[in-house]
């Protein structure tokens, strides 16, 4: 069964003591350009689809406590996917719940106008009396291909047949494509100045990579030694989703330094592992 992560476009991981804030704080440094920004929105024809009633993180006909969440990391899926829904009671009690409640689940494929196409799976429970609310799995599953989908849920009262609440969501299944690099605000600056790089991931899959980064020198034919190292990084793991940008990492050019090419240096990672590694920003640091 699929488990619940917080739809956020960039998820922090911290290993050591620290807070979200202070990365934050660090890696922006008040330049506009180095704040989290929108480069692509992979979730744009999903907003130009009819409006739907969407579930709520309580239903009005459910027990008091019991939350209402999707299982699913995001609206748009990278390849093959879907879409689904459970239960979590927040009193964190083993409880007996007396649902008596038939739930059916389908998913559809949709066109960009919102009309159905064709439904590919329904899924109908039927939950009585339950202390196992997070075992009642609603997910149902999409091809790889791209499309979009509507999610369908009605509940309905075992006994009577009446309709307690019907909601929906929309899906978009995209190509799995890694188009994920590092570059400059600036390709020219002077000694006394910062260069500022920010990671940029235009395409869908999903990006890895922590806070630490090398800046190098090209001198005597070849790129030179790490300017950055003897530096402590904290140890943070962000994953951010396709169509963003990170913030920025920051290089203050010595008063001395000598002129020449200068380059980021930064690994990043992805699912699937042939798709990530070293990437690089060229900058050029011109004479005083």
């Amino acid at each position: 069964m699929r488990r619940a992560f917080v739809l956020v476009p960039i998820l922090l991981t911290w290993v050591l003591p620290a807070t979200p804030a202070q990365a934050i704080e660090m890696a922006t440094y008040g330049k506009r350009w180095c704040e989290r920004t929108l480069l692509h929105d992979y979730q744009r024809p999903l907003k130009e689809l009819p409006p739907v009633q969407q579930p709520p993180e309580q239903l009005p006909f459910g027990p008091r406590n019991l939350n209402f969440y999707s299982t699913a990391f995001s609206r748009v899926e990278v390849g093959r996917g879907g879409l689904g829904y459970s239960f979590f009671d927040e009193t964190f009690r083993n409880r007996t719940l007396h649902l008596n409640w038939e739930i059916t689940a389908r998913i559809s494929r949709i066109d960009r106008a919102g009309n159905l196409l064709r439904t590919l799976h329904q899924r109908t429970v039927q939950v009585g009396t339950t202390n196992e609310e997070d075992e009642i799995d609603l997910w149902l599953g999409t091809p790889a291909g791209p499309a979009l989908y509507r999610y369908d849920i009605e509940f309905r009262d075992v006994e009577s047949g009446a309709l307690l609440g019907s909601y929906s969501e929309y899906l978009r299944v995209v190509r799995r494509t890694f188009h994920a690099g590092i570059f400059v605000n600036r390709k020219t600056l002077h000694p006394g100045q910062s260069a500022f790089a920010r990671v940029e991931n235009r395409g869908t899959e999903w990006v890895e990579f922590g806070l630490d980064y090398a800046v190098q020198h090209f001198e005597g034919g070849h790129w030179g030694r790490d300017l950055m190292a003897g530096r402590a990084w904290p140890l943070v793991g962000i994953s951010m989703f396709g169509g963003y940008a990170a913030w920025c990492s920051r290089y203050r050019i010595p008063d001395d330094a000598p002129p020449g090419r200068y380059r980021f240096v930064k690994s990043l990672g992805s699912g699937d592992r042939k798709q990530g590694g070293i990437r690089t920003a060229v900058f050029r640091v011109l004479p005083r």
